[in-house]
């Protein structure tokens, strides 16, 4: 039920009984009656094909959409995971909770999409993360979600820096005999330097080539990674695995960074407006590609790298499992160089949403006007809860709002560029005087995560989608909120104890 959930919502061009059906993914394959299934796939084919022939200005296709989100979502957040894994307990509990983040993950990804308005086929949509959460909370949440996406954005910025900086060190080493962080900085700054103009590009969609190749230098150092754990343990004889960790505070260590490899959702409303013929169907495949694609591979690195602990002094894995192999290992080598193209192509993936974040909101300054996009004089839940209007918006009949955005000039790349830059260098500063990765992880991952990942997502489908029959999706919303707002604040509390007091805490 969770996996096709939520989508239906957002189709414009939606049948009777799913306009005003409502819990998410009854209508899309998720009917036992086989009859039904078939009528259903036979107007889904229909509709498609009708869609085909209709012009319009969106380039996104679902493997441009899916490589996109993948590259901001997986990358050097994945190197934690044998560290998560091997804590939590990665022959049972630490797979179980991959799972079930990544079932919640991809069932938020669903009430985003549904809790935005329909969108229109024949153009761009203008949704975003922050106009949702102003339609159901006000423009305070406007101003916090906003906040909220930036800062997601600047700290990904910087601990992706960091890790750049880490897998350059065989290089810098190299390089300069005597190398320190200060040469290593230099390093990393000059590949900044090199990739600030892809971060002045207008969508994220221009960038689908830099996120396939992204996806193979990813798989290609996840490679690596089995590898040389497989072949510590077959030359060791020693599996190090376990069932359950050896304390629950170990559990909250790792539940960070099992939730900050999943983060992309500030993408989804930019890539969702910009995909080609966006039917229930496609966005579905879409959604469940993307989710579970990145978790298979999560549980691949995850588990296997949790392995090489049998090989390491005391046993214990590094929050970058890169750092626990031998450096002068020519596959790591490999394993370091893909890393770092990932890297480099994930940064302007963690740029561009933050820029425009900054220009819309500088713009509507100058300008004296408010928020408008699609929500101005809208209650944003009225094209949700009535099909009448909901065809209207997506026929582009919805009104003044709609009408207003597209006239709106874009941003030139002169303005693009400089936000950017301002954006991007920054965090790279930033990212100097960080001398660790997990820092920036564990922090991310207890706070900002789970508020921008999970709590205002179900928030908003609570406030926005009132339907009669969407009750079992609206009880999911109710039930995560009161698991996930208890963790948010234990959580955040560990990561400071963790962050500025570890030095105190007892040895296990």
């Amino acid at each position: 039920m969770i996996e096709n959930d939520a989508v239906i919502d957002a189709a414009p061009e939606q049948t009777e009984d799913t306009q005003n059906g409502g819990d998410i993914g009854a209508s899309i394959d998720g009917d036992e009656d086989g009859n039904a299934v078939t009528s259903r796939a036979v107007e889904g084919e229909e509709e498609e094909a009708l869609l085909m022939d209709e012009p319009t200005n969106r380039k996104g296709t679902i493997s441009s959409a899916c490589f996109n989100l993948l590259s901001t979502m997986v990358g050097g957040g994945s190197l934690s995971l044998p560290l998560a894994f091997q804590q939590a307990g990665n022959g049972l509990l630490a797979p179980v909770i991959l799972i079930v983040i990544a079932l919640i993950t991809d069932f938020c990804f669903r009430i985003l999409v549904a809790s935005a308005p329909a969108p229109s086929h024949a153009q761009r949509g203008s949704a975003s993360f922050e106009s949702v959460a102003q339609a159901a909370f006000g423009s305070k949440a406007h101003v916090v979600s906003t906040l909220l996406v930036c800062f997601m954005c600047f700290f990904g910025t910087v601990g992706y820096a960091v890790l750049l900086r880490d897998m350059l060190e065989p290089l810098s080493d190299a390089i300069w005999t005597d190398a320190t962080r200060t040469t290593r900085n230099f390093g990393m700054l000059i590949i900044v330097l090199l990739v600030t103009p892809l971060c002045g590009l207008e969508t994220l969609t221009s960038l689908e080539k830099f996120g396939a190749t992204s996806m193979v230098s990813v798989l290609v150092l996840g490679t690596c990674v089995m590898i040389r754990s497989f072949q510590c343990v077959i030359e060791s004889g020693h599996w190090e695995v376990s069932l359950w960790p050896e304390s629950p505070r170990l559990v909250l260590d790792a539940a960070p960074l099992f939730i900050s490899c999943f983060v992309c959702h500030y993408n989804i409303h930019p890539v969702h407006n910009d995909l080609q013929r966006p039917s229930p169907k496609r966005v579905s495949r879409w959604l469940r590609w993307t989710t579970w694609g990145a978790a298979t591979y999560y549980m691949a690195i995850g588990f296997s790298g949790s392995l090489y602990a049998a090989c390491t002094p005391g046993g214990h894995i590094t929050g970058n499992i890169l750092l626990s192999f031998d450096s002068s290992d020519p596959l790591l080598l490999v394993g370091r160089l893909c890393l770092a193209l990932t890297i480099t192509l994930a940064f302007p993936m963690l740029t561009i949403p933050a820029r425009d974040i900054i220009l819309r909101a500088w713009k509507e300054r100058s300008s004296g006007t408010e928020h408008v996009t699609l929500i101005v004089d809208n209650d944003l839940e009225e094209p949700l809860l009535d099909g009448h209007e909901e065809e209207e918006m997506a026929n582009g009949e919805g009104g003044a709002p709609e009408q207003q955005h597209q006239e709106e000039a874009p941003p030139s790349i002169f303005q693009r560029i400089a936000v950017a830059m301002m954006v991007f260098w920054s965090g790279a500063a930033v990212a100097c005087c960080v001398s660790s990765i997990d820092v920036v992880w564990d922090l991310l991952g207890s706070s900002l995560s789970i508020l921008l990942s999970f709590l205002i997502p179900f928030g908003s489908y609570l406030v926005l989608v009132k339907r009669e029959n969407n009750f079992y999706s609206r009880l999911v919303c109710w039930v995560l909120l009161g698991a996930f707002v208890p963790l948010m604040f234990v959580s955040t509390g560990n990561a400071i104890v963790n962050t500025f007091f570890f030095a105190y805490l007892p040895v296990h």
